[in-house]
Parts: structure tokens; C-alpha cells; sequence
């Protein structure tokens, strides 16, 4: 049988506490136990950033809106793309005459055979500042077997070159690119909207992987409390046995023995939830063997020192947050459709410009006497009338302008009342978000300051509630005291411990609260949004 004296000494080294946790190296035995089930996979906070990144579904999702807005400025852009086109046209045609010439046998009508091939080719742009030219090219091969004709084969070409611009209210690149700006604004907010996910992932991560820390270390914490408890069951059951305890003590150990059991058994199952937590973050495939494998962090909650300066937070975030980006771009994409509406409100003046040159051929009846015409018109084919253009025979100047004037203009008026309002909105949007900003910052900033403070509240607590376990056992030893005011001191110092380590995980996480505040937690976890 085991003296009163040393049976203190067991109890004495079971209650030695280190600064962060309660030590039980004691009370194992000789032998490590045997781990039951799988091993458990270590994982670090790196790692499980990671596996966010790479499986999180909101953000494979998110990374392909930018790509389609992409396409929206192409979209947007090809309005200016030049068109170049053709087209050929045949006909054929018989028809009576009327003229005295085809009449054959008296009072006999005869037909009139006629066709042409039409070819036409044109090339038309349309310029960023305003205006649009377009150049076509008309080739006509005429055949007609009216005796009134004198060109029985008739080769006529056009060239035409338009030019049109516009001089109130559709003059200038801003007013025509428009929606070329729009686009391009909304392909910057999908992105920023992708980053802010990426963010939002990373805080989500985070969050539960220090969850799972804590998690394990309040199940270590209820081990080694349990642990604790049966050391002083098994001291009161000699101290009974040699009368030197009533057999109450026996039950009041008991009964705490039970009562930590049922905390291991909250605590183990506060793990298993901890570890579903983080899975469904890290979004692990359904059927990976990891679901089945517990889950062991590798990084501890160490205090990290990590002054505020609450103006340069500020300043980070007025220039971070993708929240603040998306409401400035939106401001900005107002500004463009206000401006736009505004000069449609204009007088609408423009002005065209023509350029044509021609030329003419043909193959001339022959006739007796023989023909009167030149004979460089006898006999040609498109290559003559071609060269009259190029030689710039026959050249022909327009220009006129074109006024255009609403009546009213409701049309318009209520667009632009409509796009002023929707630019007072989004200026009272982005005040909105730069208040909710500077709020979140201001917490986050608080909750670093109050997070140092509960640490060093904690670690002073646990070490005063050691004391106080530490003398209560002496005075149990001397028999001044009960088993149940040992247990209850035993139980101030387990809160005590799990507050701690509450207080070191909520203090990791708002450091990284303060980053996502600030839009910079991509860069405090060393990720590079692409």
C-alpha cells in the first residue's frame, strides 16, 4: 500500500502546470498506447491555404467571370472592326417595244432583249472620333437589243468614296466609345469581385484551421483534467482505506471523474465537427480518403506582437479593399453613361462628303453609214472604263450638312435624368462602403489591442489559478481542506487554461480580421492573386 506521503507526491507532480498547458507526463504509462484508427494527416496553415485555392468551388466560379467580360470589350470594340463585302447581280430580260424603230412587218410588235451583270465590291469603317467613310466600286455590263441603243454592249464603272461626319452630338472619342469604357469597367469589377472571393476564402480558412487548433487543444485540456481527477480518486480510495478520509470524498471524486469524462467526450466530438468544418472550406473531394483520417495542425497559436497604427490602416484599405474598387468603378461607369446622355441632348449635325469618279464603254452598233462615235469607244470591255477612273476622267465633288432637330427630345432628357440619378447613387453607394470600411478596420484594429490584453489577463489568471490548486492540495494534505474544494480549484484552473488558449486563437484571428479589413490578406498569407 502506497503512503499518505507519497500519494501526495503523485498528485503534486500531476499538478505541475507549464505556462500554456496542463502538464500529465506523469501520470502516462510506460508504455505509449496504441492509436486507434487511421493516422492522422499533419497539415500546416500553409498547406491548408493551398488546398483552398486550388478546390474552393466559389472560386472556380468566380475566376471565369472576368474571362466573359473579356469577350463583352471585344464585343464592344468590334463595332469599329471594318466591313469589306460584294455581290454579283445577272438578269435577263424580253419585253415588247414600244419604240418605232424595233417595229418589224407593219403592225407587228417585236421584243426587246435585254440583261446586265452587275459586280460591286465596297469596303466601309467607322472611326472612334465620329465619323465613317465607306469606298465602292460599281462595274455594269449592260447588252440590249433595242434599235435605239447605241451601245449594244454598254461597260460602265462608279467609284464612290463617302465621307461622313459627325459635328454636335456624336463628335469625339469618349462620346463613341462609350461602351468600350463600360465594358472595360465591368471586366475590372468582375476581377476585383474574384480577388474579394479569394480573400473571402482565405479568411474562411483561416478561421477554421484555428478552430480545429483550439478545438484539440481544449480536447487535450479535458484529457489531462480527467487525468487529474482519477489521480485524486485513487489517492482518496487509500486515504479511505487507511481512515484517514470519510468515504464521501470517494463519491465527490467520482462523480467529477464522471463529469470530465462527459467533457472529453464533448471535446472529442467538438474535433470531429471542427475537422467537417475545415474540410467543407477546403472543399475535399467526396470519397478522398482524408474525410476519414483526423486532421492534425501542425501551426500553434504563438503570440506575435503586431502594432496598430490606425491612420496607415486606413490609408491600406481606402486603397485595397475590392469592395471600395468595385464602388469607385461603378461611380466611373456612371460617369461615362451620364456623359454620354448629356450629348444626346445636342442638335444633331453632321456633315457628308462625296467623292465620285466614272467611266464609260461599249462595243458601238455598227451601222451604214458607220458609226459617228469615236472609235476609242468602239470595241472596249471593263478595262477602259477602269482606266477612266484611274486617270481620273470624269470626277465628281459633294457635300452637304445634315441638321437634326428633336422636338421635345424626351427621349433623351430621360435618359440623362435617369443616368444623373443613377450617378447620385452610386456616389452615396461608395460613401456607404467607405464608412463600413473605416468601421471594420477601426473593430478589427480593436480587437488586436483587446486581443494582447486578454492574453496577458490569461496567462496571469492561469498562473494565480495554479497557485491556488497548489496550496489548496498542501492544505488537503495536511487535512485542512476536502477533495470537493480541490476539484473545484482544479476546475478554475482548466477554465483558466481553456480561456488562454481561447484568447490565442481569437487573437490569431484578428490579425488576419485586419488584413481582410484592410484588403491586404493576400499578401499577409504571402498569395498572389493572378
Amino acid at each position: 500500500m502506497m503512503s499518505p506521503s507519497k500519494c501526495a507526491l503523485v498528485l503534486a507532480i500531476g499538478l505541475a502546470w507549464p505556462a500554456t498547458r496542463m502538464d500529465v507526463a506523469a501520470q502516462e504509462p510506460a508504455q505509449p498506447p496504441v492509436p486507434e484508427g487511421p493516422p492522422p494527416i499533419s497539415m500546416s496553415l500553409s498547406d491548408a491555404v493551398r488546398m483552398s485555392l486550388q478546390n474552393n468551388l466559389d472560386i472556380k466560379i468566380a475566376e471565369k467571370t472576368p474571362l466573359v467580360r473579356d469577350q463583352d470589350i471585344i464585343f464592344q470594340d468590334a463595332v469599329f472592326d471594318p466591313n469589306l463585302g460584294g455581290s454579283v447581280n445577272w438578269e435577263k430580260n424580253n419585253s415588247p417595244s414600244n419604240n418605232i424603230f424595233d417595229v418589224g412587218q407593219v403592225g407587228a410588235i417585236i421584243g426587246v432583249k435585254s440583261g446586265f451583270w452587275d459586280y460591286r465590291a465596297g469596303f466601309s469603317d467607322r472611326l472612334k472620333y465620329g465619323a465613317n467613310y465607306s469606298v465602292s466600286l460599281d462595274m455594269l455590263r449592260f447588252t440590249s437589243s433595242s434599235a435605239n441603243s447605241v451601245f449594244p454592249i454598254l461597260y460602265q464603272t462608279t467609284l464612290d468614296i463617302v465621307y461622313n461626319q459627325s459635328l454636335l452630338r456624336n463628335i469625339g472619342r469618349d462620346v463613341n466609345e462609350t461602351d468600350i469604357v463600360i465594358a472595360q469597367n465591368n471586366q475590372k469589377v468582375s476581377k476585383s469581385q474574384y480577388r474579394q472571393q479569394v480573400l473571402d476564402a482565405l479568411k474562411a480558412t483561416e478561421d477554421a484551421y484555428w478552430e480545429l487548433v483550439f478545438a484539440r487543444q481544449d480536447l487535450d485540456v479535458n484529457k489531462q483534467a480527467l487525468g487529474l481527477a482519477e489521480e485524486l480518486l485513487k489517492l482518496n480510495r487509500i486515504k479511505v482505506q487507511v481512515g484517514t478520509l470519510p468515504p464521501i470524498e470517494i463519491t465527490q471524486a467520482e462523480a467529477e471523474v464522471a463529469n470530465r469524462e462527459q467533457g472529453v467526450i464533448l471535446a472529442e466530438n467538438a474535433v470531429s465537427t471542427a475537422e467537417d468544418a475545415l474540410r467543407r472550406v477546403l472543399n475535399m473531394p467526396k470519397g478522398d480518403a482524408a474525410w476519414d483520417k483526423p486532421i492534425a495542425p501542425s501551426d500553434e497559436p504563438t503570440f506575435v506582437e503586431r502594432p496598430v497604427d490606425l491612420p496607415r490602416e486606413m490609408e491600406a484599405a481606402m486603397s485595397h479593399r475590392p469592395d471600395l474598387e468595385q464602388a469607385r468603378l461603378n461611380s466611373s461607369t456612371a460617369d461615362t453613361r451620364m456623359a454620354f446622355d448629356r450629348r444626346q441632348l445636342k442638335w444633331d449635325l453632321n456633315f457628308r462628303a462625296g467623292y465620285t469618279l466614272s467611266g464609260l464603254g461599249g462595243d458601238v452598233q455598227q451601222t451604214d453609214p458607220p458609226s459617228f462615235l469615236p472609235s476609242e469607244l468602239q470595241n472596249q470591255n471593263f478595262y477602259d472604263p477602269l482606266g477612266s477612273i484611274r486617270d481620273q476622267d470624269f470626277a465628281s465633288w459633294s457635300a452637304a450638312l445634315f441638321l437634326n432637330v428633336p422636338l421635345g427630345n424626351r427621349a433623351a432628357e430621360s435618359s440623362y435624368a435617369g443616368s444623373r440619378l443613377a450617378k447620385e447613387q452610386t456616389d452615396i453607394q461608395y460613401e456607404n462602403a467607405r464608412l463600413n470600411a473605416e468601421v471594420q478596420v477601426r473593430n478589427a484594429a480593436r480587437a488586436i489591442v483587446t486581443g494582447k490584453k486578454r492574453i496577458e489577463a490569461a496567462e496571469k489568471n492561469v498562473e494565480l489559478q495554479k497557485k491556488k490548486v497548489e496550496a489548496e492540495q498542501k492544505k488537503f494534505e495536511n487535512g485542512m481542506s476536502t477533495s470537493f474544494q480541490v476539484l473545484t480549484f482544479q476546475n478554475d484552473l482548466i477554465t483558466a487554461l481553456g480561456t488562454k488558449n481561447r484568447a490565442l486563437v481569437d487573437y490569431r484571428k484578428s490579425l488576419s480580421g485586419l488584413e481582410q479589413a484592410k484588403g491586404t490578406l493576400d499578401e499577409y498569407l504571402n498569395v498572389t492573386v493572378q
